[in-house]
């Protein structure tokens, strides 16, 4: 079912679940350019790609944090694919789970030759935590650009909101994202338009590996030099936080 739109938008009516993953063998074949959507578990992810994709239950939502287990494709206009990349940092999963949710992860950003950039989502309630500290490090280490998207900006009153949103924004502001944080609100609609602008711009882009590497180092953001699965450890992740 779509969501009534007063205008076109760039992504709406034509997107296509095609399969969940759990290893590179699994991945659809079809090169297209392609974005993934990672946070922390109850980010609200699904429902932020519904409403990106102008459906209502293209990607599931679930009540219960931690249902994304594999990693899902979806197929835009038979040209992109946009990524749902399993939550983390859900206490009650088994610990074996959750190093397979982590493994997968690492293997797909290491695989994936079409990624354009990856969209990390963090909730404006919560600001940055110790796993999204750990998962920028990795893709610093893996040389993946990264957009920073809060959401839940509706569940704020304006104080909050403005506060909770500067933090945020001089938080990242150093470690190299490919713009300030953009706030959406998945319920509302806020900052929908302008993120789906700006996801067509990284999909339509030239190739990432002809364009200039980000500036700050990954030892800098207490990451490895190499490529290594994810989790890093908690010490790298504080790092990551602490970087001048």
């Amino acid at each position: 079912m779509h969501l009534p739109s007063p205008r076109a938008e760039p992504f709406a009516g034509e997107a296509t679940f095609v399969t969940g993953a759990d290893h590179p063998g699994s991945y659809p074949p079809e090169p297209f350019p392609e974005v993934a959507f990672v946070g922390r578990s109850n980010v609200g992810k699904s429902a932020l790609l519904n409403r990106l994709l102008n459906r209502r239950k293209l990607a599931r939502v679930s009540r219960t944090p931690g249902c994304t287990r594999r990693i899902n494709f979806f197929r835009v206009k038979d040209r992109w694919w946009f990524v749902d990349l399993p939550g983390y940092g859900f206490a009650q999963v088994a610990a074996a789970e959750s190093r397979q949710w982590d493994k997968s992860i690492g293997a797909y950003l290491r695989s994936r030759t079409d990624l354009r950039a990856v969209i990390l989502l963090i909730d404006l309630r919560r600001g940055i935590l110790d796993m999204d500290r750990t998962m920028i490090a990795l893709l610093h280490a893996q040389a993946i650009p990264f957009l920073p998207v809060a959401t839940k900006v509706d569940k704020l009153n304006r104080r909050d909101r403005d506060r909770n949103l500067g933090q945020l924004r001089r938080d990242l502001s150093r470690l190299s994202p490919l713009g300030p944080v953009a706030p959406s609100s998945a319920l509302s609609g806020e900052g929908i338009a302008p993120l789906q602008q700006r996801l067509l711009e990284l999909l339509t882009a030239a190739d990432p590996a002809t364009t200039e590497p980000a500036t700050t180092e990954p030892a800098a953001l207490g990451g490895p030099a190499t490529a290594s699965p994810f989790p890093i450890s908690p010490d790298a992740a504080a790092a990551a936080g602490k970087a001048p």
